[in-house]
């Protein structure tokens, strides 16, 4: 299809890292914000016939953006060539949605990936029952 989709922070987990410390990570370089609380959504199999990929879902809060002079969300593109994965960067603009805005959104089909919609909906069920 030629349209546009939501998309949510991801990437893949590098060598040493554990999945809670690259969605630390991810979030850092693709939206410079450091997030002190990570809840899990659980691990999910990609492709279940062939055995291969997992998604590690989470849910990030008490979030800041970081200091300019911070090397966290900071990235040396020389040295991430090498990396698995370098040749996954898109264009992306960050923006900022309301819980109602979201919830419509993935209603509407908007986050085109299935991986990124089942993590939108697990975290909006995850607020929803942290909201009770």
């Amino acid at each position: 299809e030629d349209r546009e989709s939501y998309a949510i922070v991801g990437g893949i987990i590098e060598s040493g890292e554990d999945p809670s410390g690259a969605a630390v990570r991810e979030i850092a370089e693709e939206m410079n914000i450091e997030c002190s609380n990570l809840k899990s959504l659980g691990r999910y199999r990609t492709d279940v016939n062939r055995g291969m990929g997992w998604v590690n879902g989470f849910v990030a809060t008490q979030c800041a953006f970081i200091n300019s002079n911070s090397s966290l969300g900071k990235r040396n593109m020389a040295d991430a060539k090498e990396e698995v994965g370098a040749a996954d960067f898109e264009n992306q603009d960050v923006i900022m949605m309301s819980r109602k805005e979201l919830l419509l959104a993935s209603i509407q089909g908007e986050f085109l990936e299935v991986q990124w919609s089942n993590t939108v909906a697990l975290a909006l069920l995850q607020m929803e029952e942290n909201a009770q």
